[in-house]
């Protein structure tokens, strides 16, 4: 694990505020912080400098950075010097991240998406090249991910949230949103688009993947729940505004 780093603690807030007036900028831009410190700042390179950077997720001296190119790995052991240990491409919105033991699990929302993780895009409607969903990678070595496979959903992951289940070590779970459109049927099967009446409907809901952990490559979608189902109808601006009136009076 990383030494600590002696804490900066104090109850009492800067005065005058030193936001106030900060200097703006890409890599030089200036700072105020209160009860922390920057310890370093380390740019992107190549392929990643330009992509929007979406997610971190640790693990021990590791932190995996997700961006829409496909993600970094850096060793952070001294968090002065972090070193850069892998750049992954494959690209994708939003290419959250999370980890699981030496398992990277990475959301994928975009139409552009490949299988193979090529930068061609897919200009296609309906294509089986598309990837829209979690991508599995081994991350054993971290020097040498590895793509253990896809499990497709229907509206794509926009990010996702790994779920252990207490007395079963076998097994992780990733419970997986989606925010675009529908896919096509003939793209992958089942998926309708449909309002909330509906009952075979991809939308009002979320994927639940099982991913066996010794065997993650038999990762598959084992429930759909349709958590936003019979919900009431939520209040309208004007609703919210005057009852907010009536808690302040």
């Amino acid at each position: 694990m990383p030494p600590p780093v002696a804490p900066i603690v104090s109850a009492t807030a800067p005065a005058p505020d030193p936001r106030v007036g900060l200097k703006a900028g890409r890599w030089d831009a200036g700072q105020a912080a209160w009860n922390m410190r920057m310890l370093s700042t380390t740019p992107p390179k190549g392929r990643t400098l330009g992509a929007t950077h979406s997610d971190l997720a640790f693990s021990g001296n590791l932190v995996i950075q997700g961006n829409y190119n496909g993600f970094d790995i850096y060793d952070i052991f001294n968090p002065s010097k972090p070193v850069l240990m892998q750049t992954y491409l494959c690209p994708a919105s939003q290419n959250d991240v999370s980890v699981y033991r030496n398992l990277l699990f990475m959301s994928s929302e975009a139409i552009n998406s490949r299988a193979d993780c090529g930068f061609e895009g897919v200009p296609e409607p309906v294509s089986k090249l598309r990837v829209r969903g979690i991508r599995v990678f081994d991350i054993s070595d971290v020097k040498r991910p590895k793509l253990v496979t896809t499990v497709q959903t229907c509206r794509g992951s926009h990010t996702h949230t790994v779920v252990t289940k207490q007395g079963d070590d076998a097994n992780v779970f990733i419970y997986v949103s989606g925010t675009a459109a529908v896919r096509s049927t003939e793209e992958v099967a089942g998926c309708t688009d449909g309002g909330i009446d509906d009952p075979n409907t991809a939308r009002f809901r979320l994927e639940v993947i099982k991913v066996p952990v010794r065997t993650p490559d038999h990762a598959a979608i084992v429930s759909s729940p349709r958590i936003f189902q019979g919900l009431p109808v939520p209040p309208t601006n004007a609703e919210r505004a005057a009852q907010d009136q009536r808690d302040r009076e």
